[in-house]
């Protein structure tokens, strides 16, 4: 295992890995406002142990990567796309299995539109082909409401919120663990907890992918769960449908954080998603 801050795509991206470099690697992507932290042992360790070299790290503007004033410096999907190859070629990493989750899944289709000779397969979860898309449902008002409302200024202030807009997003199947999310919140407010930053606005300023993901040829696989309040269930199926031959594996009940925890549901699918590289 190693770890530590590279210069990728010109900024500086914090990283860390798993396994044995020698064999095949998997990039895990993490969605808006969160850390590479949220891919926790339990879901990587399992990827290693079959044969995987993986590495998580933080995206720009989050943890311990390179911040950005965005109103100064904005940026896109594929800035971020960029810095992911721009870590892929830091780490001497000539393809990949990419891994992304909401926002994370839409950097991933991004680098496998813009450098589809990098990527062996793409795992899109709980993402879209475009949040904006105005033929797919919108956010739920309440759930925008929280997302935009002042971070507190205290720690335990933002712990809380943390808590109670995450939760806000869990779904029926899986019970809120909240001992666990409130660990991971933890850890990233100690890490480096940057309050404002510009995710949200790349994903807007960022256009829809559905008409362009028509061309992929790697192997997809798209999960999504049909109780996801932020990015509903159609995002999950136009993702899928978009791309040629992309399986499609919904959990019931499962909202947008369950994802993550749910790993009995969708470790096997990915295992075996990553088997499907050429």
């Amino acid at each position: 295992m190693s770890a530590g801050t590279v210069t990728a795509n010109g900024i500086e991206i914090w990283y860390e890995d798993f396994g044995d470099p020698a064999d095949p690697h998997v990039m895990l992507v993490m969605g808006a406002n969160a850390t590479a932290m949220w891919w926790d042992s339990a879901f990587y360790e399992p990827i290693v142990d079959a044969g995987f070299h993986v590495v998580r790290f933080d995206n720009r503007d989050v943890g311990l990567s390179e911040w950005f004033d965005f109103a100064a410096q904005p940026y896109t999907l594929a800035d971020m796309a960029a810095d992911t190859i721009g870590l892929m070629d830091a780490l001497s990493i000539p393809t990949a299995h990419l891994v992304g989750t909401s926002m994370g899944g839409m950097v991933a289709q991004t680098v496998a539109l813009d450098h589809p000779d990098r990527v062996l397969t793409l795992t899109s979860i709980c993402s879209s082909p475009g949040a904006f898309d105005p033929d797919l449902p919108a956010t739920p008002e309440h759930i925008v409401e929280l997302a935009m409302a002042p971070m507190p200024d205290s720690r335990e202030g933002r712990l809380d919120r943390l808590v109670e807009f995450w939760q806000s997003c869990a779904g029926t199947t899986f019970a809120f663990d909240e001992p666990h999310w409130r660990s991971v919140f933890e850890t990233d407010l100690d890490r480096g907890f940057n309050p404002t930053p510009g995710h949200g606005f790349a994903i807007a300023m960022s256009p829809s992918r559905r008409e362009a993901l028509r061309n992929l040829e790697m192997p997809v696989l798209v999960i999504h769960g049909d109780a996801d309040p932020i990015l509903p269930h159609a995002h999950g199926v136009a993702t899928a449908e978009a791309i040629p031959g992309a399986k499609l594996v919904t959990i019931p009940g499962a909202g947008h954080t369950d994802l993550l925890v749910a790993l009995d549901e969708i470790l096997p699918p990915i295992l075996s998603n990553l088997d499907r590289a050429e």
